[in-house]
Formats: structure tokens, sequence, C-alpha cells
């Protein structure tokens, strides 16, 4: 899997001694500061690029044609967005930015942006979750001990009720999202197909299990109000 961050901040940072723990991980690093760059480069076992990441030259050179992902996080809504922009012309499959002003959002969703993410303490998990198959709620929850809250799609378990799913220990579907309508689940409750499970989890090896019970993780897309 190829990765490309593009503004290694504290979170690029973080983000970046995440994914550099995982298997089969191609990591890319982008950075207009040289100094930070050379660092980078003792740091991580990566391809750290000195340059601008909006201009094309510099992300053929990180392999941006044939990348999986790419993340915008520098400290501009302005670069991030049209960093996403170039990202999403060169066709790179997911493209995730960082945004400060939430005016932006939806814009950049709007000109094909795929995931839009808080510049919060959490941020870097979130991106993480993003990439490798689940998405956490944007206002991403980091609570004490490393629990937080993800959605997810009923996959295979729509038409099933609440109380038939076996759910790991340390893991709760506290609300549902059905139509724009927040439900707070019972037993009986039956899941429907379109729905979104609001499941608050302690770990994310329990996060990585939901998704052995759930099948399909891709958030359906919510309606918008006239």
């Amino acid at each position: 899997m190829r990765v490309i961050i593009v503004g290694i901040g504290s979170i690029g940072k973080e983000l970046a001694a995440n994914l550099s723990q995982q298997t089969n991980m191609e990591l890319v690093l982008i950075d207009s500061d040289e100094e930070k760059c050379e660092d980078l480069s003792r740091d991580f076992d990566a391809l750290v690029l000195h340059g601008d990441g909006t201009e094309s030259d510099i992300l053929d050179k990180a392999g941006a044609r044939d990348a999986d992902a790419l993340i915008a996080s520098t400290e501009s809504d302005a670069l991030n967005t049209v960093i996403g922009m170039m990202a999403k012309k060169m066709n790179v499959p997911k493209v995730i930015v960082k945004l400060t002003d939430v005016n932006l959002r939806t814009a950049c969703k709007e000109i094909g942006i795929d995931y839009i993410v808080s510049p919060t303490l959490s941020a870097a998990t979130e991106i993480s979750s993003l990439l490798y198959g689940y998405e956490i709620l944007d206002f991403s929850i980091l609570i004490k001990g490393g629990s937080r809250l993800i959605e997810l799609s009923p996959g295979q378990t729509a038409g099933k009720k609440i109380k038939e799913i076996d759910l790991p220990a340390g893991s709760l579907i506290i609300s549902i999202i059905r139509e724009d309508h927040a439900i707070v689940p019972k037993g009986n409750t039956q899941i429907l197909k379109g729905d979104i499970l609001l499941i608050l989890v302690e770990s994310e090896k329990i996060a990585n299990r939901l998704k052995d019970i759930f099948g399909e993780l891709k958030v359906a897309p919510r309606s918008r109000k006239s």
C-alpha cells in the first residue's frame, strides 16, 4: 500500500509513525521544510521529499498516480484543499484532507474529496482508520483509555435484531442513524440496510473484530436535508 502524506506537522508525524508500523506499507512524506525533511529521513523508513505539495512535479516524484491514498495535512486549509484537488485529478483512490474551517467541508465534498478530518488530537487515529476500512465519526472522540466512537454500515447484519448479533466484549451499539434520525437501540431493534451504527469500542483490536461481524464497512452517505 502506497500512502503519501503532505505536510508533516504534529498530526502528519503521528500518522507517519502509525503507518510505518504496518506491514506492506510504502510511505512517502512531503514537506516544504528542508531541515524537517532531514530529520524525517533519519526517523522513518520512508521516501522523504522536500518540496511544495501543490506542485505536480513533486506529486509525480512521490508516485501519486500509483498511490492508494494521499493525506493533505499542512497547516493551511487552502493548501490542503489544492493538494486534495490535484490528487483527485491524478486519480488517487482515497484522498483525505485536514481542514480547520468547517465552512470548507461542503465545498471539498463537492469537488470530490473523499474524507475530511478536523485537526484534533485524534486526527491521526481517525485518518489511520479511514485508510484501513472503517470510518470514525468526524468529531472522532477519543475517550480516556483509548476508547472511541466509530460508525459502521450494517453489511451482513442488515435484517437482524441487536440481540441476535454477537458483539465482542468491549463494544456497544449506542445509536442507530436512520434517515437522519437517531434511534436509541434496544435488544429487539432491527438493523436495516442503509442504517449507520454508532459503536463505542475500547480498543483498535475490537474495532478490527467488528469488521468480521459487519462485513461491509463503507459508511453510506448521509442524505442532505432540503
